[in-house]
């Protein structure tokens, strides 16, 4: 019979991953042809996908052991593929959609197939000793499934604040902020399973913080690209020429 703690895991994980997924969906609706609401939205689809898989891995733990390490797996991927799609979209945001070119994806392709491989060969559900299940790993796997694919979402983070900084179109700005949020939450999320592992209180605490974060990040991102646009104000003769980097285009 499935554990107390399990059950919540596994509704949490896959309620997050329904309402994440949903909300993806309507980023690509926004403008489905735009590359970089399409890098957006396939970014936060394999995140959502990642929790999902995470909350069936609990469930099925009980029936079959086999079973919930595939979808543990598939979990790793999706997982490693978010982090590396949000860093190729906020690349885009910062030095231009045209940055975002064949070599840059098949560069990150190619990580994501090694890092893939790797972590979900040293990332795998086991008993915890308490009649349930967990997932555990080893450094290689943590390095490859947690560690990598959060500095590319930090480096991401970093290029949209200097974003934020420099754009000086108000309803650009106010955008790239709801998207900075929205990236700032899969970090804080990582973050409770750190203080989770350093500060002993209840484990239902910590989880359902990053829970109720990673559900958050879609969300403000979603309300970033319905910020209406504007135009800013003719500026005096001869300004000091400014380069401003690209933003998402809202239409």
């Amino acid at each position: 019979m499935i554990t107390t703690f399990n059950l919540f895991n596994a509704i949490a994980w896959i309620v997050a991953g329904v309402i994440s997924a949903i909300v993806s969906l309507l980023f690509l609706i926004k403008n489905p042809k735009k590359r970089l609401n399409q890098l957006f939205s396939a970014g936060f689809l394999f995140w959502s996908f990642s929790l999902l898989f995470n909350g069936i891995n609990f469930t099925i733990a009980y029936t079959s052991l086999l079973a919930a390490n595939i979808f543990r797996d598939l979990c790793v991927v999706t997982g490693i593929l978010c982090g590396l799609t949000l860093f190729l979209a906020s690349l885009g945001i910062y030095f231009g959609a045209e940055k975002v070119n064949w070599i840059s994806t098949v560069i990150l392709t190619c990580l994501g197939i090694v890092l893939s491989v790797f972590g979900t060969l040293n990332d795998w559900v086991t008993e915890d000793g308490l009649g349930g299940y967990k997932t555990t790993d080893n450094w290689f796997g943590k390095t490859c499934v947690q560690i990598i694919p959060a500095l590319f979402v930090i480096a991401g983070l970093v290029m949209l604040i200097l974003t934020y900084v420099t754009l000086e179109n108000q309803s650009a700005k106010k955008r790239i902020g709801f998207f900075t949020l929205g990236f700032s939450t899969i970090v804080l999320g990582l973050l409770m399973f750190v203080f989770d592992a350093i500060v002993t209180v209840s484990p239902y605490i910590f989880l359902t913080l990053a829970i109720l974060s990673w559900v958050a990040g879609p969300i403000l991102m979603l309300i970033g690209f319905y910020v209406t646009p504007t135009t800013n104000k003719p500026k005096a003769p001869n300004p000091i020429p400014t380069l401003e980097p690209q933003t998402l285009d809202p239409t």
